[in-house]
């Protein structure tokens, strides 16, 4: 028979507490410990930076032939910056025709660790010839990336192109 201890618990009672006890409070000085200390930092090397991913972006465009820049609009958005001539410095013929050409690059860009973008925006040279007219165009990165894997067709992509003419303010000249 087990003996009572004075507040009417049994001996065994007594100590599968005590136990129960030390265990919590080894268990809260630990999580106290592990939540104190610094998060680890990752050993894993970061994607590319924002320059290295511009540079990237331009060396794919003069990988199709096609001379211009590539950057990162305020809001987040792929921009290729097309000068309408070829990496020869000769003009592009249908310089509205290689906006095509420089979407087809960035859906590549991901693969090198940069992006993907909300929007590609290619800004190209006006195909009319007009000086300092150029034509914005847009496309959402989603429907960019389905045509890349042969999701959409050309035609579906062209529907959902959003081209917005502009004119390019002249230098100031002093």
């Amino acid at each position: 028979m087990t003996r009572k201890i004075s507040s009417g618990l049994t001996r065994r009672q007594v100590l599968l507490l005590t136990v129960l006890f030390v265990a919590d409070v080894t268990l809260l000085a630990a999580g106290l410990t592990i939540v104190r200390e610094p998060a680890p930092v990752s050993a894993v090397p970061s994607g590319p930076s924002q320059a290295s991913c511009q540079s990237i972006g331009a060396q794919l465009l003069a990988g199709r032939g096609l001379a211009g820049t590539a950057r990162l609009d305020a809001d987040g958005a792929l921009r290729f910056e097309l000068s309408g001539k070829d990496v020869s410095g000769n003009s592009v013929p249908r310089a509205g025709e290689v906006a095509w050409d420089a979407l087809a690059v960035a859906p590549a860009l991901p693969a090198a660790g940069c992006g993907p973008y909300p929007f590609v925006r290619v800004d190209v040279p006006d195909p009319a010839g007009q000086a300092g007219s150029r034509l914005l165009v847009e496309l959402n990165w989603i429907d960019l990336r389905a045509w890349a894997k042969h999701e959409l067709d050309d035609g579906e992509l062209a529907t959902r192109v959003k081209i917005v003419p502009y004119a390019q303010p002249e230098a100031i000249r002093p």
